[in-house]
């Protein structure tokens, strides 16, 4: 079992959450969104890079409800011959309500799966885990065009926790479409994130 080692490489996945529920015109939670972040993993004596990838989505339920789905992977550059990739599948809920104008603070649990993979071109060694994230968040609306928001998440997986924080804003071109700029950071991973987003409500 990579046990802890897992925590760490998949953290680097897992801090993407923080920006699949934070933002979007007139504060929709329906959507798809494409997440691509450079990642930074210092937690192993030296900064590992890595990139990561998420498809995400959001459909209400109801008026203050929203079920959420995130498929991921990230692939770290190799390191002494050795290759390390992490995948995670997640699904959870939203429940969110207006504090004022233009301004939500939303809760989001999720349930996750995560899968890290270590090979050094001949041996494969594999460990998975289920496990999930509680995350809580602001969102508001700066102007007709721009949400600014934070999120703070928690982890738990392979037998360990991790927390995260993050903020970002995000850029309407229209009612439908967006692009997001994300930084998150915690136990010692840092990630800063470009999306795209498609609102369908």
């Amino acid at each position: 079992m990579l046990n802890t080692q897992s925590k760490k490489y998949l953290f680097a996945l897992s801090i993407l959450t923080l920006s699949t529920n934070a933002f979007s015109n007139e504060l929709s939670y329906d959507y798809v969104e494409g997440i691509y972040s450079s990642i930074t993993n210092s937690g192993f004596g030296t900064d590992l890079d890595a990139n990561g990838y998420a498809v995400v989505g959001s459909v209400s339920i109801s008026e203050n409800i929203a079920i959420t789905a995130l498929i991921g992977a990230t692939n770290f550059d190799e390191i002494a011959g050795i290759d390390i990739d992490s995948t995670e599948y997640d699904i959870g809920i939203t429940a969110h309500t207006p504090i004022a104008p233009g301004t939500d603070v939303f809760g989001n649990f999720s349930i996750v799966n995560g899968e890290v993979e270590v090979s050094d071109g001949i041996n494969t060694v594999s460990d998975d885990d289920t496990g999930n994230v509680i995350t809580i968040g602001l969102r508001h609306m700066a102007s007709e065009r721009v949400e600014i928001g934070t999120a703070f998440s928690r982890i738990d997986i392979f037998d360990d926790t991790g927390n995260s924080f993050g903020i970002g804003a995000r850029y309407f071109a229209d009612d439908k479409l967006s692009i997001g700029l994300a930084y998150n950071t915690g136990d010692d991973v840092d990630a800063v994130s470009i999306s795209g987003r498609i609102n369908f409500k």
